[in-house]
């Protein structure tokens, strides 16, 4: 096996062991803890991530890039626009990478960490292509607003009162709707 393969293959045991551990106790897991459950030696651990915010830091990052897959493999059913209100209002399965990824930056913030989120490059493939999907100079504006109105769907959610799918789906349209001038 080429060292590179290794070294991805390791790299992606370390933060699936930390996700698991993270999503099982319910809080980040000493890097000890890691250790043990991947199957890889301290060493081998601290080579990939030298400290446990490095470690934090590859958890979000690998989380964005699993995001930012679902979220193209929504856009292929329809719009940016749907997939993205769709994708805010999370499905109870969805909801432990949520868990995880909230516990994730809150420890990151815990640690001094207030910099921009390591998660930030899916919001800004959202946004992208979101704007993509629009017309007019606007775009980039009513690309943002799009994703924070999905925001909000995402909180009242999380919050027990998300918005009935027909409702979602006109709210869709409306959105994607040029705005008159």
């Amino acid at each position: 096996m080429p060292t590179e393969t290794r070294a991805l293959d390791t790299r992606t045991a370390i933060v699936q062991a930390t996700f698991d551990l993270t999503l099982a106790n319910g809080a980040v897991p000493s890097l000890d803890a890691v250790v043990r459950a991947s199957g890889v030696s301290k060493g081998g651990l601290l080579h990939h991530f030298p400290t446990r915010v490095t470690l934090l830091r590859g958890l979000a990052q690998w989380l964005g890039a699993k995001s930012i897959a679902w979220f193209d493999d929504l856009c292929e059913q329809g719009s940016a626009i749907d997939a993205w209100l769709a994708a805010s209002t999370p499905k109870s399965e969805e909801m432990n990478e949520i868990f995880v990824l909230f516990t994730t930056m809150q420890a990151l913030r815990a640690a001094g960490e207030t910099g921009d989120s390591d998660y930030g490059e899916f919001t800004a493939h959202v946004d992208r292509k979101i704007a993509e999907e629009l017309a007019g100079p606007d775009a980039e504006q009513r690309a943002l607003l799009i994703r924070l109105v999905g925001d909000g769907l995402f909180f009242a959610s999380l919050l027990g009162s998300s918005v009935p799918e027909a409702a979602r789906l006109a709210l869709s349209e409306r959105l994607a709707a040029p705005v008159p001038s």
